[in-house]
């Protein structure tokens, strides 16, 4: 819900999504006044979201718990208008492994070449990367910002 309050006072409509009940309860109580959030509960993989109806997918921090993190943004592109952007913002290869115990990590960050990757074959272009500078006092893996552009269908 954090992301979703930041970015609600600026546009028209969030579509929040998340595969936790209990996320979805908790996010549901702490946007509660703010009308143009709608909080769904679903998966990455299979988002509850018609196709091409969004103008930005925001995915931040929840990449590395997504089983088939290429078929998530394969969702995304698919939720996406023509032209429409991604931000992604995730954590660089690490080597802490008990994040897979303790958290529920999946994947223990990634490389700027398979976000590229994953990116373009889910159907992105324009593809930026960017490592984020790490605060001093932060304790958790360096992290990443990408962003990308759906690809206009041909004759639009």
């Amino acid at each position: 819900g954090q992301v979703s309050e930041l970015v609600a006072p600026h546009v028209a409509k969030v579509v929040a999504v998340d595969g936790s009940t209990d996320m979805v309860q908790a996010a549901r109580k702490r946007l509660k006044g703010l009308h143009q959030v709608e909080v769904r509960r679903g998966d990455m993989e299979a988002l509850p979201i018609d196709d091409g109806t969004l103008d930005v997918g925001i995915v931040a921090l929840v990449l590395h718990h997504v089983p088939e993190p290429a078929r998530a943004l394969a969702e995304v592109n698919r939720v996406l208008k023509g032209g429409g952007r991604v931000l992604i913002v995730d954590m660089l290869p690490h080597d802490r492994v008990e994040y897979q115990q303790q958290m529920g990590h999946v994947w223990l960050g990634f490389s700027e070449k398979t976000i590229k990757k994953q990116l373009e074959t889910a159907g992105f272009d324009g593809v930026n990367i960017s490592h984020l500078p790490a605060d001093e006092a932060a304790r958790g893996p360096a992290l990443f910002v990408a962003t990308a552009r759906k690809k206009l269908a041909v004759g639009s």
